[in-house]
């Protein structure tokens, strides 16, 4: 697959600030826009400092953290749908029809026995991004307390954040638990038929110095009670969500199980990045059903707005997403 065909306008330049120009994806920052829109779908809460976000699931201590964010093409998030309506949508819920807002939000939970980090942010390999490190430490946790690192999957705004500038790990003093199916595609000829060579050099660039610390897993696994490892394959060959419970409390991580609130609302629509689409579905309904039944709280990487938690209703053919109300 060329980088063209997912990103419009993308020629051969890899390097950041070009890569993003190109791509059609516009740099944004959380701040600078400050947008307080009445609509969830493309609002961020003034009740959080839009850096990080604490909560708690029972007993294990959570946050939020913000390493950045991008805008994308509609198109690239509803490949499959006639741009007016998609534009319909859009305007309903007053979002920009050009242009789709989305932070790239992460998480922390500290239990008595682990401080777990899931996903390590894009880094420097997208503009406005790499903010993860210092915004952890604004929560009062250094890189190197990270003694586990769970990877949903190795696209670049995932794993981007790996390493230092010096191509050290950033998270020196942990393990990293990846699936054996992630793991092998990511380093297999294979990759470069079916997802751009850029993400294909990201991956290998900032996987590779912490192979030795890497633990492949088969299928579902429990890294501690109360915290376990779902493969959920299709957005990448070896996806996977994460699960916390604690005292009858449940979160679930969903990487990028979908990609926007609006995928729960119209499942049919697709978006340009998952690579096995038929598993893809599999995934989002085995995982949305879970997560409605349990009535579980819910993270998404890149839902709006930033914490980027809320909840998952059933709905005809699909689901609603609810975001927590900060201000309750």
């Amino acid at each position: 697959m060329m980088l063209n065909s997912l990103y419009p306008n993308m020629e051969n330049a890899i390097h950041r600030r070009t890569f993003l120009k190109l791509a059609g994806i516009t740099s944004f920052s959380l701040f600078a826009d400050n947008l307080l829109a009445k609509n969830h779908y493309n609002s961020m809460e003034p009740t959080t400092n839009g850096e990080y976000y604490h909560f708690k699931v029972g007993d294990f201590e959570c946050f939020c953290i913000n390493d950045g964010g991008l805008n994308y093409k509609p198109e690239q998030f509803f490949k499959n749908v006639p741009k007016e309506q998609i534009e319909k949508v859009l305007k309903e819920r007053n979002i920009p029809i050009d242009s789709i807002y989305t932070p790239y939000t992460h998480l922390i939970v500290k239990t008595e026995k682990q401080i777990v980090l899931v996903d390590m942010g894009a880094g420097r390999v997208l503009p406005n991004n790499g903010k993860l490190p210092q915004r952890m430490k604004l929560a009062g946790i250094e890189p190197t307390d990270i003694d586990t690192v769970i990877i949903t999957h190795a696209h670049p705004d995932h794993i981007g954040g790996t390493l230092d500038d010096e191509g050290k790990p950033i998270y020196s003093n942990a393990s990293y638990y990846i699936g054996k199916d992630e793991w092998d595609f990511w380093f297999s000829e294979v990759a470069y038929e079916k997802t751009p060579e850029f993400f294909v050099k990201v991956a290998r660039e900032q996987l590779s110095p912490v192979k030795d610390r890497i633990i492949l897993l088969e299928k579902e696994f429990e890294i501690q009670s109360g915290i376990n490892l779902i493969p959920a394959p299709g957005h990448t060959p070896g996806h996977m969500v994460v699960s916390f419970s604690s005292k009858s409390k449940q979160l679930y991580y969903i990487g990028d199980t979908v990609l926007y609130p609006l995928h729960l609302e119209y499942p049919d629509w697709l978006p340009i990045y998952d690579i096995i689409p038929d598993k893809a579905e599999m995934s989002k309904r085995m995982i949305f059903d879970l997560v409605a039944d349990n009535n579980a709280l819910v993270i998404g990487q890149h839902f709006v707005p930033f914490p980027s938690i809320g909840s998952v209703t059933r709905k005809e053919n699909g689901w609603l997403w609810k975001p927590i109300d900060l201000k309750g």
